[in-house]
């Protein structure tokens, strides 16, 4: 009922407007220039309060014909610039000259932000440490996929060596299985999904970075606490391209090495004379990987649309998203060494442990059905959003806006997963050890059935799962603001209702160690060489070792309140608080143990459905709490200071696997934070400190334990960070470009008990204490040159801080030529330029006990991605 009144109400306002004759026109033209004189091409120009407006060519000259004459204020602005407005009198029937000059606004200080603030405000004058992208600045990226990106924020911690998605995430140092546990990712606004970190979905899996994206806004700290449900540690809100009042687009074609062809491209402008404006963008593409399976690891796309007008007391815009895309998900590899790693011999530097040999595997169910197991889909979505966002100015300060959003998405995570790497004759002969009468083994290749032979006589035993996680999500917030003289009142609710439907099916396999590895069969024999046991069946050792099948539904009921306080010209207080009341309900099925139809060990005990479901619910109520400072030392410089009570409430992983009868508590979060913020006309800097506390954290994840696949649940936990995060950019010459991150942080358990072991005062595994970017521009008239260095320091793959992942680095470089006059741009981008490989570890082993990597030569780990270099040329008109 509430979607259906806001697309009345949108329906209604498409109608409710009205075009004015305009008799006496006049003509604005004119160059937009950098400070050094050169042309600022495709620069955004618009008369303020009217319709007209229009985008300067390659040269930065523009036309704006028609105008209405009188007073007009017309305002100039592109990407990483500072706007400018100049006042221009038009007469009617004239042509009148205005020409701007932009300066270049470091780090956006000047950027307009609406993440985690009550009322759009500069980023200047923000009690939150917020990093902002523009588009130019995430094409100088060129991300391999959206957790990639936010690399370039400082205080994240990103593990994107498992591909284009479902990477691993972690903010300011709090501990976490992996996924975003912590931090929520937005679409213009509202949570793409508001249970983020289940198990085999991170919210990445959602979002896809193409030319629709206009910038990107990262924020991190105890604001995030009060914007947002679940997202204790940060916010990052990804934010759409919308319509202007002239037409504008891009089209791109990006190929490169590993077959990888991409199309992108957007187009947005007025609907005729109606007073809306629209945008379309998305992309498509192929891709064989980095790390080649054998068959296409990456194919598909999106389109996201907008639509929208403004009124003299309002706004209204519809936005509406379709992702339908495949990505093939990387495991850890087999190395060796552990002081200083190398690739088992016969393995390549972009080798997988994924092969083509898992596709459309058949596995036997209980009931007498089978499944077929379609690795090529890999991680793969096919659904979409509609937001529906409306605002309103009442008159006497009043305001309102309302955010409706619904989505749709079917989510399904296939992959292989190698769980160790062992010499072949141990393994084998472990059975004929234990198997009466046993005397020996044949060990074949499943497909051929000749026998095994590798140049490194290893076995990988592992798994083949297959989870499908159908997700929906209906949302609304209603936020009413009040400005009353010094006071800036904000009261809102937000209301929503989520489900997620998991299955899973894991089974165990058998493989031999190579790049793309083929499925194995063991045999047991006797003396007479005749066969007494088969181990596996078709390269499986265990037909569904592990089985889920839930049905999941949430609702969270949150009010929240705020108010912006003007003590002074330049101090601002801002205080908030937020309540939220969440409810689960879950019907989880019972399970069983089956022999299936087969005389092989994997057909024994098969773990299936009853056909029964446990049905119950429980509910969580929790506040949070913040303060702030904001004092505006000058123009250029500001402080701020922020205190906040915060929380994460258990997702439905926790929820389902304690039960009706489990001791489930939401995390508390305390988090402490200051900092300062400078925009000279040469440097842009952001400094941070913070402390942070996190209680009740739960430790889950699948693991190996004895050989049987089981999924461990602990709810114990409390860990602190002391950091501080530091953005800088610097322009010493008008050419050069300087750009600098850092992040210094001390994560450690202050009290955590896991297996019976008192992990206290152990650093927080995967997080390293030191983080590092450097980078530069080098603009030579229409070439641009550009690159970043980023190290990693070194960090403990496991909780019990025995096992090490070195520090590493890694540089990216790229270049990029424009023709101005024709709107084309020519661009190469190389990542990971000096291929680090088996040097370069992002993560170890998380499905065995790690603790083995420390004292086996021989371990498994998951490398950062191979070196890949891609080109690309581009039309902007």
């Amino acid at each position: 009922m509430r979607s259906r009144t806001i697309l009345l109400a949108s329906l209604s306002l498409f109608f409710a407007f009205s075009v004015s004759p305009l008799l006496a026109q006049g003509t604005i033209t004119g160059q937009v220039t950098d400070q050094q004189g050169e042309p600022i091409g495709f620069a955004q120009l618009t008369v303020e309060g009217t319709d007209f407006g229009t985008v300067a060519d390659g040269q930065g000259r523009y036309t704006i014909s028609g105008v209405p004459a009188g007073t007009r204020q017309l305002k100039a602005e592109f990407l990483g610039y500072r706007a400018s407005i100049a006042t221009v009198e038009v007469a009617s029937g004239e042509t009148v000259t205005q020409n701007f000059s932009l300066a270049q606004d470091y780090l956006g200080m000047e950027t307009i932000v609406a993440t985690a603030e009550r009322q759009p405000r500069q980023k200047l004058e923000t009690s939150t440490a917020i990093t902002t992208l523009n588009a130019r600045e995430i094409e100088r990226e060129a991300p391999r996929g959206t957790a990639d990106l936010l690399k370039a924020v400082p205080g994240i911690t990103v593990e994107a060596s498992g591909g284009e998605v479902n990477n691993n995430v972690f903010v300011r140092g709090m501990p976490a299985p992996g996924s975003f546990r912590y931090l929520a990712l937005l679409e213009d606004g509202m949570p793409v999904y508001d249970s983020v970190d289940l198990s085999f979905m991170g919210p990445d899996v959602l979002v896809r970075i193409d030319e629709n994206i206009e910038e990107i806004e990262a924020v991190r700290g105890g604001s995030a606490a009060l914007f947002s449900s679940n997202a204790p540690g940060g916010l990052v809100n990804y934010i759409s391209r919308t319509g202007g009042p002239t037409h504008s687009g891009v089209i791109e074609f990006t190929g490169g090495q590993d077959e990888i062809y991409r199309i992108d491209g957007n187009v947005g402008g007025p609907l005729g004379e109606t007073g809306w404006d629209y945008n379309v963008g998305g992309f498509y593409r192929s891709d064989e990987g980095t790390r080649d399976p054998g068959f296409t690891a990456s194919e598909g796309g999106q389109i996201k649309a907008n639509v929208g007008r403004s009124f003299d007391n309002g706004y209204v815009r519809i936005y509406g998203k379709y992702l339908n895309d495949d990505n093939l998900f990387l495991l850890p590899a087999p190395l060796q060494n552990p002081p200083d790693p190398e690739f088992v011999p016969g393995f390549p530097d972009d080798g997988t442990m994924t092969s083509a040999e898992g596709i459309d595997k058949r596995v036997p169910l209980p009931n007498g059905q089978e499944i077929v197991l379609d690795l090529s889909d890999g991680i793969s979505q096919d659904g979409g959003h509609v937001l529906v966002d409306f605002g309103f100015l009442f008159g006497d300060g009043w305001s309102v806006e309302n955010k409706f959003r619904w989505m749709d998405v079917e989510h399904d995570w296939n992959a292989m997963l190698p769980f160790d790497a062992q010499p072949a004759d141990e393994f084998a002969q472990g059975f004929v050890e234990e198997t009466p009468g046993g005397e020996g083994f044949n060990l074949v290749f499943t497909e051929t059935g000749e026998p095994f032979d590798t140049p490194n006589d290893l076995i990988s035993t592992g798994g083949q799962w297959w989870v499908s996680v159908p997700l929906s999500n209906v949302s609304n917030q209603i936020t009413l603001n009040k400005q009353a003289g010094r006071h800036d009142i904000t009261v809102g609710t937000y209301l929503s209702h989520y489900e997620a439907d998991p299955t899973w099916r894991f089974n165990d396999i058998l493989t031999n160690v190579q790049n793309a590895p083929r499925f194995l069969d063991l045999e047991i024999t006797d003396g007479a060489g005749d066969v007494i046991r088969r181990v596996t069946n078709e390269g499986f050792r265990q037909y569904l070792s592990l089985y889920r099948n839930a049905e999941q539904d949430a609702e969270i009921l949150a009010f929240f309140a705020g108010d912006v306080i003007t003590v002074t010209e330049k101090l601002d207080v801002d205080v908030g608080v937020r309540f939220e009341h969440d409810q689960f309900d879950i019907r989880n099925e019972q399970l069983g143990e089956f022999d299936l139809v087969g005389n092989t060990d994997a057909h024994e005990g098969a773990q299936f459905g009853t056909g029964t479901f446990q049905r119950f619910e429980t509910d969580f109520d929790e506040w949070a709490f913040s303060v702030a400072g904001n004092y505006r030392v000058n123009e250029m410089v500001s402080v701020y200071g922020r205190g906040t009570s915060g929380f994460k409430m258990p997702i439905f992983d926790n929820v389902r696997d304690a039960g009706p009868n489990g001791e489930l508590e939401v995390e508390d979060i305390l988090q402490v934070e200051g900092g300062v913020k400078v925009a000279s006309p040469k440097v842009g800097l952001s400094a941070v400190a913070y402390w942070l506390q996190l209680q009740n954290f739960p430790s889950q994840d699948v693991r190996i334990v004895d050989g049987e696949t089981v999924f461990e649940v602990a709810f114990v936990g409390e860990s602190q960070t002391i950091g501080s995060e530091i953005e800088v950019v610097a322009a010493p010459i008008p050419a050069l470009t300087l750009r600098g991150t850092a992040t210094l942080q001390d994560a450690e358990f202050t009290d955590f008990i896991e297996e019976g072991e008192d992990l206290s005062d152990n650093e927080v595994k995967r997080i390293p204490d030191v983080m590092l970017t450097f980078g530069a521009d080098l603009d030579v008239q229409d070439l641009t040159l550009y690159g970043d260095v980023r190290w990693v320091g070194d960090r403990f793959s496991n909780n019990a801080n025995t096992v090490v992942l070195q520090d590493y680095a890694i540089a990216d470089l790229g270049a990029a030529y424009e023709l101005p006059l024709y709107g084309v741009t020519f661009r190469i981008d190389a990542k990971n330029v000096t291929d680090e490989g088996a040097g370069a570890l992002t993560e170890g082993n998380p499905r065995v006990d790690e603790g083995v990597g420390a004292q086996s030569t021989i371990f498994l780990a998951r490398p950062v991605l191979p070196r890949r270099v891609t080109g690309s040329v581009s039309y902007r008109f």
